[in-house]
């Protein structure tokens, strides 16, 4: 038989234990109806330098319903860290906060806390009002407020910064101010927080006190809350200046601990994610020491210093951001600012580098009506935010965009306060139980054994071919010592069949064949994760400081919700028309008669060579009782009078279903409405495709053990059967082959918007997109531009274009614009 190579795929990378890899998912809107599109654009890259990565090529994309269930699943093939694709909601999805989730396999070995995750709406009219009002929380009174020392600890007669942040009942922050006592009485110091309930004040603990706080709750109680103790010994590291090129430390101690840490040198490591970038060794000549440490060669974001004495044992932890690389923007503009309906809109997309070193743009567009696209906060989670600052802290970050506007004066000192107070200094990354490789297509493996002993069956093959539309996939893969064998990096996409069998020497079908699983078994979802939309009364003019933050809605947007899709539901009724437009109808003018060959007949051709007979089925042989009463009169019996002509007529064919070897009897109870078409190949053009003769299991004995042991014979030919795309069979009697459907890679849609310049009656039917217009792969060169064009729907509304994406120099960039439809 011969045999072509399997496609594989290949990672460029080869020390994946040194990667720590990041994904985000730009989606072309926040809220959706039952019966809508989703689509995705993913981006995968390398925490420790921000470029594009190519370690994983499957990234698995899951959408997760409020009760925790994965409903929904896709494989998307990543090219160098690029990916997209689509779900296409259920029209039975009742409403409520739902989650897309991303990941790949290789970050499965760190937990959950670098998958991606996003909540989206889905609103279906006929219970949303009593969806969302369910949510929201009956404690209005409720308020934590958690304390946290600069570095980790207080030290007595050390003078600290302590960070503080206040939530309400709802777990979002919110204004305090309060006073700080001792136990001894007096009052210490007083604070206030400055953004989303965050704040920071000084304090110098003495020796035997404690500290508290007292601050009024909304019903005007003073409520109590103890500060973290203080520790007679220790060090007290502080960030007095984190300017551009260089970061500016000094650690504080007191008289007690200063003998025990001028003995040795103290070292200051510079991390992401527990990978060691720098460390600096330095010895303290003072209570008060000073470190300067340059930061041009740390990558943008989150980094790590870490403080430790001798035998490297941690004595303090501070998180900062870096901000070093050139100013890269992406400008989004539109020819005008308002359109009519079905207008014509042209949107200029260019890349502003303020750079010498000249950067490219991987880009994603979304143009979407701005009630589906803008229903959360002022500053949403971005490409910037996700991979720079939100994928790096504990617990949700509230408006994680404010801290990348550059109109916002005070976002790197509000930034800096979030990493004290959500900061992931105590978070532990197992390298040395890592369990799960990267993955790099697909995996077909498994195990081959004696058919009547459980022991391995050594020298032997196992054949595999995957069956699509076109030319299969085949090759040959080697049984080890254990009896195992693996076919990695295979290039799979839509579905698909495997045909595996087990050969010895001879190439003699043999042993018992036991496959591994072919479906993914995905990460597990929490039981308990907060996917509920609350709703915010916003009729009413208060001072609160809430803003509106992603898992709320307005009461007025939520019943805006509700009559849109009652009103595009009844339209739908009446022209059968989707969230996403399809192209027209073709009109066919004639048909090529040709009969119909399905991609797994087609591929038989490579495994057996042409048939000596092929028999399609038709509705008029489906009077026959089996697959075996049709045979036996058209091939069988030497009276047929099918006047087909062999080279004799076949006395002990073999029988084969889809590649696989099969008894008579499996084929005695095969429906013949089952199969596509039959092949009959003689026993010389048999023989010379396998190059020895078919050996056929006539019978089976049994010695005075009561095992049994086949009797085999030869045949004169082989009848092949190929079932119809949609038919499986199970058959338990078949050891050496397998027959399993498998799916690969998801083949992404692609988004189909109409053109409204033409007078045909088909033009007049209601577009009713809320999505306009969705590209998912732009690439826009150094200072260079792009122009796109699209049409506008039928909805009068603000529609919002957002473009998102990353440089070859690893800058992720968002630009938008806005235009009215009138």
């Amino acid at each position: 038989m011969a045999f072509v190579s399997i496609s594989f795929l290949v990672s460029s990378q080869n020390d994946s234990a040194k990667i720590i890899e990041k994904v985000y998912l730009h989606v072309d809107r926040e809220s959706y109806y039952p019966g809508d599109d989703i689509w995705f654009k993913a981006y995968l890259i390398d925490a420790s330098d921000g470029l594009l990565s190519a370690n994983s090529i499957n990234l698995h994309v899951e959408l997760i319903s409020p009760d925790s269930k994965i409903i929904d699943s896709r494989v998307v093939k990543l090219d160098n860290g690029l990916g997209n694709g689509d779900f296409h909601l259920s029209e039975k999805l009742q409403s409520g906060r739902f989650m897309l989730r991303a990941y790949t396999n290789y970050m499965r070995n760190f937990g959950d806390q670098l998958f991606f995750n996003k909540d989206i709406t889905i609103i279906n009219s006929s219970d949303a009002a009593k969806a969302f009002s369910d949510s929201i929380s009956l404690n209005q009174n409720k308020l934590e407020i958690s304390f946290f020392p600069e570095g980790g600890s207080l030290v007595e007669n050390v003078t600290s910064q302590v960070a503080f942040k206040a939530m309400d009942e709802n777990g979002y922050g919110c204004n305090v101010s309060g006073q700080v006592y001792s136990s001894a009485g007096g009052k210490v110091t007083e604070f206030k927080s400055t953004h989303n309930g965050m704040g920071l004040f000084s304090l110098t603990p003495a020796p035997g006190l404690k500290y508290f706080a007292l601050i009024k709750s909304r019903n005007g109680d003073s409520v109590k809350y103890e500060l973290p103790k203080s520790f007679p010994k220790g060090v007290v590291l502080n960030i007095s200046n984190n300017q551009a090129g260089q970061l500016s430390i000094i650690f504080k101690t007191n008289p007690e601990t200063f003998p025990l840490v001028t003995a040795n040198d103290l070292s200051v490591t510079v991390s992401v994610r527990n990978v060691a970038l720098k460390t600096y060794s330095f010895r303290m000549k003072s209570l008060n020491s000073f470190l300067n440490i340059p930061t041009q060669d740390l990558p943008d974001g989150i980094v790590m210093l870490t403080l430790s004495g001798a035998d490297n044992i941690p004595l303090c932890e501070r998180l900062v951001f870096i901000q070093n690389k050139d100013e890269v923007k992406v400008k989004v503009e539109s020819n005008k600012t308002e359109y009519n309906q079905r207008d014509s809109i042209s949107v200029k997309v260019s890349l502003l580098v303020n750079s010498t070193i000249p950067q490219d743009a991987f880009l994603s567009l979304s143009a979407t009506d701005n009630i589906f696209a803008d229903n959360s906060s002022k500053f949403p989670s971005t490409i910037s935010s996700w991979f720079l600052l939100e994928s790096d802290i504990r617990g949700p970050v509230e408006e994680p965009s404010y801290y990348f506007d550059p109109s916002n004066p005070d976002r790197l000192k509000d930034l800096d306060l979030l990493l004290l107070t959500q900061g992931w200094r105590d978070f532990e990354w197992k390298y040395k139980t890592m369990i799960y490789p990267p993955e790099n297509g697909f995996t077909i493996s498994g195990r081959v054994r004696k058919k009547f002993t459980d022991k391995a069956l050594i020298n032997s093959m196992v054949n595999i071919a995957i069956f699509k539309t076109g030319k299969p996939l085949i090759g040959i893969v080697p049984v080890d010592s254990a009896g195992k064998f693996s076919l990695k990096g295979v290039d799979l996409s839509g579905n698909g069949k495997i045909v595996a069998s087990v050969t010895g020497e001879k190439d003699n079908l043999q042993g018992w064949l036991l496959l591994d699983s072919v479906k993914y078994s995905p990460a597990i979802v929490k039981t308990g994760i907060s996917l509920k939309t609350s709703v915010k009364n916003n009729d009413q003019n208060t001072n609160d400081d809430q803003n509106l933050t992603e898992n709320q809605i307005t009461k007025k947007s939520l019943h805006t919700f509700i009559q849109y899709v009652e009103i595009r539901n009844s339209i739908q009724k009446k022209y059968k028309l989707s969230d996403t437009i399809t192209p027209g109808e073709v009109n066919i003018i004639a048909t090529r008669q040709d009969t119909y060959e399905s991609p797994r007949a087609q591929a038989r051709r490579y495994l057996r060579g042409t048939p000596d007979i092929e028999l399609v089925i038709t509705k008029d042989l489906q009077i026959y009782n089996n697959a075996f009463h049709l045979i036996e009169t058209r091939f069988l019996n030497p009276f047929n009078k099918s006047g087909l002509k062999l080279g004799h007529r076949l006395l002990h064919p073999i029988y084969m279903i889809d590649g696989n070897r099969v008894r008579k009897s499996d084929v005695e109870a095969l429906p013949v409405s089952w199969i596509e078409r039959i092949d009959v190949v003689d026993e010389e053009t048999s023989n010379a495709a396998l190059t020895t003769p078919i050996e056929f299991e006539e019978s089976v004995e049994y010695d005075d053990k009561g095992i049994p042991h086949p009797v085999f014979g030869y045949s004169d030919g082989a009848i092949s059967i190929i079932l119809k795309d949609d038919k499986d069979i199970v058959n338990n009697s078949v050891y050496h082959s397998v027959n399993v459907r498998v799916s690969g890679f998801s083949e992404p849609r692609i988004f189909y918007s109409p053109k409204h310049h033409t007078k045909l009656e088909s033009d007049y039917k209601p577009d009713l997109r809320t999505t306009l217009f969705w590209e998912p792969n732009i690439k826009v060169e150094n200072n260079k531009e792009v122009l796109l064009n699209y049409y506008n729907a039928d909805n009068p509304s603000k529609v919002k274009v957002i473009v998102e994406g990353i440089t070859t120099a690893g800058i992720p960039v968002t630009g938008k614009t806005e235009y009215e439809v009138k």
